[in-house]
């Protein structure tokens, strides 16, 4: 009986962890393509919101003991300040925990705290000073960075007056110097965090040697678009490309300079798609590029394009590199396999047919069985 306890205590706790830990790191999606602003947007949306969730639980927490202070003592004015700032925290709370708008802005909290805290220095109440340290700290969190240093300054000049005044002069250098560090250590913070995420995501999502998508992505994508197609019908199309007797390359001129082209090559076909579209390392020296919003008529004009602007680049020591690319739009697919498969088969028959080509696969009548192909001997 106690084990299944511990279990779901623990699964909620991890939840509640990756859940937090989710609110503050970075961007949980890249927008890659035109029609992924909605979903991204609605994400970096739900992130902040649960950010700003934590922050004002926080605050609440910080407070709470503070206003029951005042009652206690009889301090009447500061504890009803405390207790209207502590009632607009807690709804905001709920709203925020309803996938609702919070009806007052970070910038509007942080304002109301800070004024709350010179009114209760107004009043003797000194240890409110205190109550700065989190409103500095989640500044950087929520605020872009001109706001959180507008406020930030904004703050210490309102407060030093009182400080300088309720302390003596060491002290209240101290008191300052120490806000101000706490604003810059979180701020740090935040910027660090942000990046390491950054790199972390980049590093699951992309080649390391190209800096192309990976395969990983390219499948995360490919049946994004098929869902899009099947609810609101909008095109799309892979180009399967393929280095001509890349092998060759490598035995005539050595591994590093293929690898050179592979880069080189990422970077032709990178200067010669749309912002919008989507290159990825499928393999080998195989790459798919995925078009967005584009049937088959300008799916081939593309691969055209790219298959000349590869041939007439100097991507190799000695003489010309070429590809030959395999076309497929989603009208004719089943399935992501599928749509792979019937790639594969047009860049089979480009092969086939000479090399350095574009082929389509509605010309394609059996493809080829198998996905799971290292390097066969028409390549």
């Amino acid at each position: 009986m106690g084990s299944p306890l511990t279990i779901t205590n623990e699964s909620s706790w991890l939840r509640l962890q990756r859940h937090f830990s989710e609110s503050f790191s970075g961007e949980l999606v890249y927008r890659r393509r035109a029609y992924d602003v909605e979903r991204v947007d609605d994400q970096r949306v739900k992130r902040w919101r649960n950010a700003y969730r934590y922050i004002l639980l926080l605050l609440a927490v910080i407070l709470l003991p503070i206003d029951i202070h005042n009652l206690y003592i009889g301090q009447m004015v500061p504890a009803a300040g405390g207790m209207a700032l502590l009632a607009i925290l807690m709804t905001n709370i709920l709203l925020l925990s309803m996938n609702r708008e919070a009806f007052l802005s970070p910038p509007l909290v942080m304002v109301l705290s800070i004024a709350l805290v010179m009114l209760s220095i107004y009043y003797g109440q000194h240890h409110s000073l205190y109550l700065l340290y989190p409103l500095l700290v989640a500044l950087p969190m929520l605020l872009k960075t001109r706001w959180a240093v507008l406020l930030a300054v904004l703050s210490g000049l309102m407060v030093s007056p009182l400080v300088f005044t309720q302390y003596e002069t060491t002290t209240a250098i101290v008191i300052g110097a120490s806000m101000g560090l706490t604003w810059l250590v979180s701020a740090w913070l935040v910027y660090a965090v942000t990046e390491q995420s950054r790199r972390l995501k980049d590093m699951a999502i992309t080649d390391p040697l190209t800096g192309a998508y990976n395969r990983r992505y390219l499948e995360l994508q490919l049946e994004q678009v098929l869902d899009s197609w099947k609810r609101y019908q909008r095109p799309a199309s892979v180009l399967l490309i393929d280095i001509d007797n890349f092998k060759r390359i490598n035995d005539k001129f050595g591994h590093g300079v293929g690898d050179m082209a592979l880069k080189s090559l990422v970077d032709v076909i990178s200067r010669n798609i749309r912002s919008v579209d989507t290159l990825c390392r499928y393999g080998g020296e195989e790459f798919v590029v995925l078009l967005a919003e584009t049937g088959v008529a300008g799916a081939r004009q593309a691969a055209e394009k790219l298959r000349a602007a590869v041939e007439n680049s100097p991507v190799l020591p000695t003489g010309n590199m070429t590809i030959s690319v395999g076309v497929c739009d989603l009208s004719v697919v089943e399935g992501v396999d599928h749509w792979l498969n019937l790639a594969d088969g047009a860049l089979y028959l480009a092969k086939r047919n000479g090399r350095n080509r574009v082929e389509l696969a509605e010309a394609v009548v059996a493809p080829p069985a198998s996905l799971e192909k290292t390097i066969p001997d028409w390549r």
